[in-house]
């Protein structure tokens, strides 16, 4: 894979989802509405006002990790056995993408769900990994992928928006999320959509957005995955 390739891709997609905040935005009336991460809206149209504190979750998280991933090597698999030892099970099952896009995921980091979703989920994951079969109408965090090699870009994307996930950004709640799945490749004028909608969608492009962006950077200043891109070149590894 050609590395400024990559950067071109990421950079597009980036580009659409900033060309459809700027369609969503100033279509509604103004009205006041907080989320649950204590986040201010005077109305659509307007900058988010974010606290304090979640404000310096966002400044410190690239650095964060960006030291994880230096720890482990920038190798996928180490990625994904950080995960498990912070209490998020990874699922490797066979046709993993087929089964995720059944109910619109994608393969990688799968947000909590509850309902029919959850119960979608827990069941295949528990039957083709061989565990004791799951029934439960809620489900967990997980990350959910076949069992081949993975991108490491594709990874190192996922492994960021758990850790945004883990660290208690907006954005990843069901919401938030089945409006972004919803929209990601639609560009609508949003004027079916609420206040605390455009606010969920928001949210949760900032945070896929995030994510790219980190990729990017890292691919220009960091050793380890100038490594990692070599070994791709080199020795072939799968994409996703």
């Amino acid at each position: 894979m050609n590395n400024k390739f990559l950067q071109r891709i990421i950079s597009y997609i980036l580009e659409r989802r900033r060309q459809k905040l700027e369609k969503l935005k100033n279509k509604h009336k103004p009205r006041s509405y907080t989320n649950s991460a204590g986040k201010t809206y005077i109305n659509a149209s307007e900058v988010m006002t974010l606290t304090s504190q979640t404000d310096k979750i966002i400044e410190l998280l690239d650095e964060e990790v960006k030291n994880i991933v230096n720890v482990c090597q920038t190798n996928p698999e180490n990625l994904l056995n950080y995960v498990k030892e912070h209490g998020t099970q990874v699922f490797k099952i066979p046709y993993a993408d087929l089964i995720l896009a059944k109910i619109s995921e994608e393969e990688g980091f799968i947000i909590p769900f509850k309902g029919l979703k959850a119960l979608y989920l827990n069941f295949f994951t528990s039957i083709l990994s061989g565990q004791k079969l799951n029934l439960s109408f809620s489900s967990k965090e997980m990350f959910v992928l076949r069992d081949m090699d993975i991108n490491v870009y594709y990874m190192l994307h996922q492994f960021h928006k758990w850790c945004a996930f883990k660290k208690g950004l907006p954005g990843f709640d069901e919401k938030s999320q089945t409006l972004f799945k919803e929209n990601l490749n639609k560009m609508t004028d949003g004027n079916d959509l609420s206040v605390e909608d455009i606010v969920a969608l928001k949210e949760a492009i900032a945070r896929d957005a995030q994510a790219a962006e980190f990729v990017i950077q890292l691919s220009k200043d960091s050793s380890g995955a100038k490594n990692a891109l070599n070994k791709i070149k080199n020795d072939g590894s799968a994409q996703i």
